[in-house]
């Protein structure tokens, strides 16, 4: 490892990708297929996003839920 590296907490390490995300994609629309749904007892659900290509695991938190339409 080069000595000018820094190494970072995992905190950090998202942090820093999530201020890039939403710096750069502020509010975006995805198209895709829903699957491997799942709801645990913490009530969030889980679910994978999905197209031909590529997939996005995600997770839609329980405070949320009663906001949306």
């Amino acid at each position: 490892m080069s000595e000018d590296m820094t190494i970072q907490s995992v905190r950090q390490l998202t942090e820093q990708l999530r201020r890039m995300v939403e710096r750069h994609f502020p509010f975006v629309w995805v198209r895709g297929e829903v699957g491997n749904v799942s709801r645990p007892a913490s009530g969030h659900f889980y679910f994978t996003l999905k197209d031909a290509e590529a997939q996005l695991q995600c997770v839609w938190f329980r405070s949320g839920e009663a906001s949306t339409p």
